[in-house]
């Protein structure tokens, strides 16, 4: 047995070598060798490529998984590109209404209420459709310029702009209310004008010092935010700025005025009994002018056209201006030439060019009987017409050499007889019933306004009353929606 044993472990090592147990070599051991190498190649080539497979499909995983972040990323960072872009686009367009806003601000600084054009560029570049300009000045309120709130500027403010306006100058910061859950601590407004969806007051400082309060309502495209804020912080800062250029060019107008003047003077120093006579009619043709609802524009033609009407008496002797009696036909076409004189002499003021017009014609009839063209009607300019009015009537109730004075009631009479004759019926009715209001107490140069082409920029108040019912339409149609 254990012979037997020893002789198979004998067989056993030999087929590990590929012998036999008598030495020589077994080919069918060798073949099942040679056969188990190659299985265990095979197997160990499977084991390696199945590794293989498996790190591939873990790398392949791994990409998939990075070229999903990848591409997340690269969507999220497509999505902040187009933010960004938005954005930009958005703060370009604002810079540019700013910027033109500004720049129309101090253009038309000169124009009517700076108050007013403060709040308007403020709506216009905010998108807000409502507003309020308020001062407070030894603890009084004032309302100094409004847009689409009933009642204002003429009402007092109620008790919550109080509230509001106490709170910006105790705070002297800005208020942002873009809902219901922002008014806690305010009073409610019983006021139906006041109801607002959103709005945003702001103090504003001019020349260094608080001047008042901006409030804003009802912004169409969403809720008033830190741009809007810097916005009208900004808008304050110009306006401060164009209220100190407006004072500097006022002192520039001061001293233009006292040149007219000069002119003015002039002519009445050469004749004792018209002191005062220009002037007189550039007051009357200004509020003759303000009653037919004229332009800024037209009614300053009109005023300096009243004060320089009778500058070509310069060129007019002292004999014939004095005379006690009546001219000779020579005496009386020297006279007539006074207003071609004043018109070449004020044509050459680049400031004046329209005015030299109107001092030209101011002696034409409404019949076509007047001098020097022989014009008649609507041929003759408004502004003419209406110094022809107020010309006729100031000489009428003054003293002059060649005559004595009427009362008013007798050159009012004068006028209605000559309604439609010597003068513009429209004229007439208008100048009849502004001397039935309380005379004026102001000083007639400085109310004429600017010279008529002294760069008058009246666009800007047009240009933001489009701007401003766009976005009233924008606000109409999303509440709609």
């Amino acid at each position: 047995m254990a012979s037997r044993l020893s002789a198979n472990a004998v067989l056993d090592e030999g087929s590990i070598a590929g012998v036999g147990v008598d030495g020589k070599d077994d080919a069918v051991l060798c073949a099942i060798e040679e056969s188990a190498v190659a299985y265990r190649q095979a197997r160990d080539a499977w084991f390696r490529q199945t590794a293989a497979l498996q790190q591939a499909a873990l790398d392949r995983d791994a990409a998939i998984e990075s070229e999903r972040r990848l591409a997340a990323e690269l969507q999220q960072l497509q999505e902040q590109i187009a933010l960004e872009k938005r954005r930009t686009a958005r703060q370009q367009a604002r810079s540019r209404q700013l910027a033109e806003a500004i720049k129309d601000l101090h253009r038309s600084f000169l124009e009517g209420n700076i108050y007013n054009l403060i709040l308007r560029a403020c709506l216009t570049i905010t998108g807000a459709t409502r507003g309020l300009y308020l001062t407070a000045w030894d603890d009084k309120l004032r309302i100094r310029a409004a847009i689409d709130i009933d009642g204002y500027p003429k009402e007092p403010p109620s008790e919550f702009l109080r509230a509001l306006c106490r709170r910006a100058t105790q705070t002297n910061d800005t208020i942002v209310c873009n809902g219901p859950e922002d008014q806690i601590d305010l009073p409610a407004s019983e006021r139906p004008g006041e109801q607002f969806q959103n709005f945003l007051v702001a103090p504003v400082v001019l020349m260094k010092h608080f001047n008042g309060i901006v409030l804003l309502a009802d912004k169409f495209d969403g809720s008033f935010n830190e741009e809007d804020v810097d916005v009208v912080l900004g808008i304050g800062k110009q306006g401060a700025i164009a209220v100190e250029n407006r004072r500097l060019q006022d002192e520039l107008l001061r001293a233009y005025f006292s040149v007219v003047s000069v002119l003015a003077d002039a002519v009445e120093a050469k004749d004792p009994y018209t002191r005062g006579h220009c002037e007189m009619v550039a007051r009357y043709a200004r509020r003759t002018a303000e009653r037919l609802g004229l332009t800024a524009a037209e009614r300053s033609i009109v005023c300096f056209g009243g004060l320089l009407h009778d500058v070509g008496k310069i060129g007019i002797s002292d004999g014939i201006l004095n005379k006690p009696g009546k001219l000779m036909p020579e005496e009386w076409e020297l006279m007539r030439s006074h207003v071609r004189v004043g018109r070449d002499l004020l044509d050459r003021v680049p400031a004046l060019h329209r005015v030299a017009d109107v001092v030209l014609h101011h002696h034409e009839r409404y019949d076509g009987a007047g001098y020097p063209d022989g014009l008649g009607a609507e041929q003759i300019s408004l502004a003419s017409r209406i110094i022809c009015v107020a010309d006729a009537f100031c000489a009428m109730i003054s003293k002059r050499s060649y005559k004595e004075s009427m009362t008013e009631d007798e050159a009012c009479m004068e006028l209605r007889r000559c309604r439609g004759t010597h003068f513009d019926p429209t004229v007439v009715d208008a100048f009849l019933e502004l001397l039935k209001e309380p005379e004026e107490i102001d000083d007639c140069p400085d109310g004429c306004g600017l010279p008529p082409d002294f760069n008058h920029p009246f666009e800007l108040q047009h240009a933001l009353e489009q701007s401003l019912a766009g976005n009233r339409k924008k606000r109409s149609e999303t509440t709609d929606r």
